[in-house]
């Protein structure tokens, strides 16, 4: 799941950071009769444990993927519990700190069958916003938050206008994936404020 390698932050913050995503295998598993209820029960079981955020319900039934954000390895460990147990036969992705991850699947008896990583950003860094400002953008894979976006409600909560939550509400507004992390958007829109 690449679109969710590159989130920004220290490794304090990203340890409040993890998604996992269920994902159908074209031509393998997406075809089988019973696949489609696969998927949903991965999702209820994404949902029954407390996600930060998650895909909406509307869209499990159309997408080949379910994703979900997490804000403790504690969580994703009890969803990997359960997933073991229930042996669903779907393919499971976890994107967050490798020794967090590396550690979670090792207690519960799973091991790690790829790992991708982001090799950072190259090129003309000097045009990207700020890091705080690249934090929150890069919660969003697909990059439907944008800089602009941000600036802009950054600057409605200096002026009084609107709430830091309210805010980050809006900002989620474009990210339908739900591997945005609302709890860490309020954090960093907090120190931005400032």
């Amino acid at each position: 799941m690449t679109h969710s390698l590159h989130r920004k932050g220290n490794i304090e913050d990203l340890k409040r950071d993890y998604v996992i995503l269920a994902m159908l295998a074209a031509g393998i598993n997406d075809k089988y009769p019973d696949s489609r209820k696969k998927l949903i029960r991965i999702g209820e079981i994404l949902n029954e444990h407390n996600p930060i955020n998650i895909m909406p319900k509307k869209l499990w039934r159309i997408s080949p993927i379910i994703t979900a954000t997490f804000s403790n390895i504690k969580s994703v460990k009890k969803v990997l519990k359960v997933l073991k147990k229930e042996n669903l036969g779907v393919s499971i992705v976890i994107s967050g700190l490798l020794s967090d991850i590396k550690k979670t699947t090792e207690d519960v008896g799973l091991s790690i069958h790829t790992v991708h990583l982001s090799l950072g950003t190259f090129g003309k860094k000097e045009l990207l916003p700020s890091e705080k400002i690249l934090e929150i953008t890069t919660m969003c894979g697909h990059h439907c938050i944008s800089s602009q976006s941000v600036e802009y409600y950054v600057q409605l909560i200096k002026n009084g206008k609107i709430s830091v939550k309210e805010a980050v509400k809006k900002l989620t507004r474009p990210c339908v994936c739900g591997i945005f992390n609302l709890s860490r958007a309020v954090q960093i829109l907090n120190t931005l404020v400032e």
